[in-house]
């Protein structure tokens, strides 16, 4: 079966150095690392923002570089750390730009676009403040909105850059909820760059850790659960706390473990 996704050698001097992996259809995968390790860059080369690497890099078997942009944009949805706020305008006109892949140029908007627009405002819990203007929303329904506007793309694949970063405790426990609830119900994969480790408790296939640019784990969360693989990751002195994996098991630095 072909992946959905299947990287070969991305390389991207000084950055990135030979990665390869693959991401099948309806699979999350996380990308851990220390800041500068090349997380946000693997994700920048993957939606062709950069493109100035070497290897190969596929969607559904053909290589991104001959897709057709638009074609493109309807398989592939990057949510970035944050995006700059349009103060007039509102959640929903703000969600409908999500359907540009779709649309020609000034092109009237369609009952299939309309209907996109619903679903991703249903499925992000953003219906209550659709005619809100965005410059009022809290942290937390701005990064829902734009989770609503790469959900109109009706994307295959989600590229998410660090989507819990600036969040208050509620939207660091909601948003992980909402971005299970999208792979579920939409069928889409996803790639999420997190600095959070204690994210490898949550129902995601795999971890890519990076280190230096070079993938130093690929393989399921519970792998990663063990202080030597972190401490090369990471380079730091970091500590496992709970049971078996079944369990739950949680990272703390070294200086934050409990004192016993």
């Amino acid at each position: 079966m072909i992946p959905l996704l299947e990287v070969c050698h991305l390389t991207r001097t000084p950055i990135l150095r030979d990665l390869s992996f693959q991401l099948g259809k309806k699979e999350h995968l996380l990308v851990v690392g220390q800041n500068g390790a090349g997380k946000s860059t693997l994700l920048r080369c993957l939606d062709l923002i950069l493109t100035d690497w070497t290897g190969t890099v596929a969607l559904d078997g053909v290589s991104i570089r001959e897709i057709p942009r638009k074609l493109f944009a309807r398989k592939v949805a990057f949510v970035r750390q944050s995006a700059e706020v349009i103060p007039d305008m509102t959640v929903r006109r703000f969600v409908l730009t999500g359907r540009y892949p779709y649309r020609g140029l000034l092109a009237p908007l369609t009952r299939q676009d309309e209907d996109a627009v619903d679903r991703a405002l249903e499925l992000t819990e953003t219906v209550p403040f659709a005619e809100r203007k965005l410059a009022a929303l809290s942290g937390g329904e701005r990064q829902r909105v734009w989770l609503a506007a790469a959900l109109a793309q009706e994307p295959e694949l989600f590229l998410l850059d660090e989507p819990t970063v600036f969040l208050d405790y509620r939207g660091q426990n909601e948003i992980p909820g909402l971005l299970e609830r999208i792979r579920t119900e939409t069928g889409a994969a996803l790639i999420e760059v997190t600095h959070n480790l204690n994210r490898l408790n949550r129902s995601v296939a795999a971890v890519l850790a990076l280190a230096g640019g070079r993938a130093v784990y690929c393989g399921p969360p519970s792998g990663m659960m063990n202080e030597e693989t972190l401490r090369s990751v990471f380079e730091t002195e970091l500590r496992i706390l709970g049971g078996g994996a079944e369990g739950g098991q949680f990272v703390l630095p070294e200086n934050d473990f409990p004192v016993r």
